[in-house]
């Protein structure tokens, strides 16, 4: 029989590639990449896209903090970052150590990005969660606000408008593929950040609005028909009736969806278990439930040492064909639910071990963790995804 050793955590990194013709938004959402933001008059209803998944509980107080760049261009960013809270029910608090929810670099050569909403609640502590290109802003005063208040708008849980799946942007796909292949996009990047639009309910049932700080600039000859966007430098009133909705100051939040975070994270212990001829799991972590309750599935997927994912042979214990454990569980709204805290093991998931491919207990092995939810659209939402943990058995 073997008995397993839990030796190391391996944590992904985020790599991201800044864009020098049009100072372009790397937004990520576990990963993206893109470049952002018109004006005309207005004169329709509220528009914008959300991710409701991941917004902030009304009234959070969310900590800010610099790691790198001038005191001139923190203190600029800090006000136009503030712009925000005039309309949404949220407080940026700017602190200068400790633990922060959202950290900024402030550099060249990293482009523009930003993790969508909570998502940075799930990034290591060290890591940055926004990037602001100092090349781009540094003597560019409008440009500083108009990037600010994109990015921030992302880590209050907004989208880029131009992935409407009501826009109707007829894209020339061949010239772009060219174009942003000069700046070091794979025809990948552009599909993800370009062309993909979202399902329909991130509209929150508003309209397209071509004017809104999230939305791409379009520039002459990038579609078919001669659509063209100008660059939006400042919230137009489609932004401010959205957050507004998102964020009320009096009243609940309208769409409210099911919304977690993963708390107070002690690692995993793995146990062989000799009666059920398994592997059992444990899990230890505090989750923090917001907006509604609803069914998840918790997902242990499980990967050799180069990453790649154990196949599965009889279809029992896998996810898209890797081997895998999975539990459903039922969430309450707005509780902290603790799993396998103070000593306790009493939430366990079993992997018989019969199910790794011949020779996997010989070799290191890895591990993610994650937490699904299947929208009313048939979306599968990762709500939460661990890095990677790699783990051993010996004899």
């Amino acid at each position: 029989m073997y008995k397993i050793l839990f030796f190391a955590i391996i944590f992904g990194s985020i790599t991201t590639s800044s864009n020098a013709q049009h100072k372009g938004c790397n937004t990520i959402e576990r990963g993206p990449k893109a470049n952002f933001l018109a004006s005309t008059s207005d004169t329709t209803k509220p528009r914008g896209l959300a991710d409701n998944y991941f917004l902030w509980d009304l009234g959070s107080v969310i900590k800010v903090k610099f790691l790198s760049g001038s005191p001139y261009l923190q203190d600029r960013i800090k006000t136009y970052a503030k712009e925000w809270e005039k309309y949404a029910n949220v407080k940026f608090n700017f602190v200068s150590s400790g633990n922060a929810d959202i950290r900024v670099f402030i550099g060249k050569g990293n482009g523009h990005d930003s993790y969508i909403g909570t998502v940075c609640k799930q990034i290591d502590d060290q890591d940055q969660t926004m990037n602001i290109d100092s090349a781009d802003v540094a003597n560019d005063e409008a440009f500083l606000r108009c990037v600010t208040l994109h990015e921030f708008g992302h880590s209050i849980g907004l989208l880029h408008e131009h992935s409407s799946p009501i826009s109707g942007i007829k894209w020339d796909k061949e010239k772009l593929y060219t174009e942003y292949a000069k700046m070091g996009w794979s025809k990948e990047d552009v599909d993800f950040q370009v062309f993909e639009t979202y399902k329909k309910s991130y509209t929150n049932g508003t309209k397209y609005d071509n004017k809104s700080i999230m939305h791409y600039p379009i520039l002459p000859g990038e579609t078919i028909d001669n659509y063209v966007v100008d660059w939006n430098m400042q919230l137009s009133p489609g932004d401010i009736a959205l957050i507004k909705a998102l964020y009320p100051f009096k009243g609940a939040r309208k769409n409210e969806v099911t919304r977690l975070n993963i708390q107070n994270f002690k690692g995993i212990s793995l146990v062989g278990n000799v009666e059920k001829m398994g592997i059992s799991l444990f899990p230890s972590f505090d989750l923090k439930t917001g907006g509604k309750g609803g069914i998840v599935k918790m997902i242990f997927k499980f990967y050799d040492e180069e990453g790649y994912g154990l196949q599965d042979e009889d279809g029992t214990y896998q996810e898209n064909g890797t081997v895998a454990t999975v539990r459903s569980v039922l969430l309450p709204a707005n509780k902290v639910v603790k799993y396998n805290q103070n000593g306790k093991k009493d939430f366990e998931f079993f992997l018989p071990v019969d199910q790794l491919p011949y020779g996997a207990l010989d070799n290191n092995m890895q591990i993610t963790f994650k937490i699904v939810y299947t929208t009313g659209e048939g979306e599968l939402k990762n709500l939460y995804t661990s890095g990677a943990y790699m783990f051993k058995f010996k004899k």
